[in-house]
């Protein structure tokens, strides 16, 4: 089921060359249909990808649109049926575990215990959340504090006592 980074980089980069990959980074989240998943299996995604990432003092996977991107990916990867059928088995998984009828607390009670089992679904849905996230604006700039291509004009001197023997 796992897709290799070498497959997944070929078809991020493909997507990128689409006509529409700009308009989707600029889209706000109301505007976004899935266009791969099915209504069910991206509200099943959408939810998944939220605990995972969920928000807190900084954005989360929904605020990051993780979701969305994945379907976008995925939409624009139709010459890779290979991560397709991936996705379509992840979701299948999700539903005969019972994900996507379960109510919140059920579902964050089945991605801890998939996460414990390190469960292949869990770490497939995993690996590619985690790139959308840190790829996205608000994963980058507004969690991590990405400055873009700065530099710093002077270095603060190390105030740690020990480091200051030569």
């Amino acid at each position: 089921m796992p897709v290799s980074r070498r497959d997944f980089n070929e078809v991020f980069l493909g997507a990128m060359a689409l006509p529409g990959f700009a308009e989707w980074l600029n889209a706000e989240p109301r505007d976004s249909k899935p266009a791969f998943f099915s209504p069910e299996d991206f509200e099943a995604l959408e939810s998944f990808t939220a605990i995972l990432i969920p928000t807190d003092q900084t954005p989360g996977a929904r605020e990051a649109r993780c979701a969305q991107f994945i379907d976008f990916l995925l939409n624009a990867s139709a010459e890779d049926p290979k991560m397709q059928a991936g996705w379509r088995n992840a979701m299948s998984t999700l539903r005969d575990l019972g994900y996507h009828s379960a109510g919140p607390e059920a579902r964050e009670k089945l991605v801890e215990q998939m996460a414990g089992q390190q469960h292949p679904t869990f770490l497939f849905i995993k690996q590619l959340n985690t790139f959308a996230f840190y790829t996205s604006r608000a994963g980058q700039i507004q969690t991590l504090d990405y400055r873009g291509n700065s530099y710093n004009a002077t270095f603060p001197a190390c105030t740690h006592p020990e480091h200051k023997v030569i």
